[in-house]
């Protein structure tokens, strides 16, 4: 399946693509990916999970039903006896990544044919670990921002000026930032299983600029597939043109 969009040409297999937002934004910071890869006759799905509940001790588990609850049910058996069942890419960006090998799992486990899980500008997933386990002085920033109701203002209030340079149009900004709401504390403590998947799963890493370096040399140490672009953290919402066409080159490479 090949197709072109703003003079880059992307050519692959028609895939489904579960496309999950940071836990810390909603399904607008993946839009423009979206519309991208349907352009390019993929199809994509985008996860808008609901606001995270004020007083549970498992975010993980509704997080989940959300995420699975947007891409269609899997194909039957005799379905599958007609045609291949499609083939699903599960990408994650920012704070979804250390909890996409738990989404693929749980699809694989309903019957999704569950090909590639790639992650974008985020944590590579550790087993029994949390966010604050691996970055104490988030812990500490976290702490200095709660709230009396033991929450922390929107992700984008943390920053100040500097989310001007991630997000230079205003209108981006104001779609974008206009879902985030404030997280429960708790939730960046919850430790975060990683389970071994299936070796015909492939794993992929795509970095946008150095943010994320170190989790891209890891990933790429376990012999992942991997790509750097140069763009800041919500590079996808800037030019989703070229992210769609990284992450499918990504894919495919790294089914080589």
């Amino acid at each position: 399946m090949a197709g072109n969009v703003g003079g880059t040409s992307c050519v692959v297999p028609r895939r489904r693509w579960l496309l999950i937002p940071s836990m810390l934004l909603g399904p607008e910071s993946w839009a423009g990916v979206s519309s991208v890869l349907r352009t390019l006759r993929q199809d994509p799905f985008v996860a808008a999970p609901r606001p995270l509940p004020r007083e549970v001790e498992d975010f993980v588990t509704p997080w989940l039903e959300d995420v699975l609850g947007a891409i269609p049910p899997p194909a039957s058996p005799q379905e599958c006896l007609e045609q291949p069942a499609p083939e699903l890419v599960i990408a994650g960006h920012s704070s979804a990544c250390p909890r996409l090998l738990l989404v693929a799992e749980a699809a694989i486990a309903r019957g999704h044919h569950v090909t590639t899980v790639l992650l974008v500008n985020g944590r590579v997933p550790e087993d029994g670990l949390s966010a604050t386990d691996l970055d104490p002085p988030l812990g500490r920033l976290l702490d200095n921002l709660t709230r009396p109701d033991d929450h922390v203002p929107p992700w984008h209030r943390w920053w100040g000026s500097l989310m001007e340079d991630m997000l230079p149009n205003a209108l981006d900004r104001e779609r974008v930032f206009g879902e985030a709401r404030p997280i429960p504390r708790a939730l960046f403590d919850q430790k975060i299983p990683a389970p071994r998947l299936p070796d015909d799963v492939r794993l992929a890493f795509l970095a946008m600029g150095d943010m994320y370096a170190p989790s891209m040399d890891e990933a790429r140490q376990q012999g992942w597939s991997v790509a750097r672009m140069e763009g800041e953290h919500l590079h996808q919402v800037v030019n989703p043109v070229a992210v769609a066409c990284t992450m499918m080159a990504l894919v495919s490479q790294a089914h080589g």
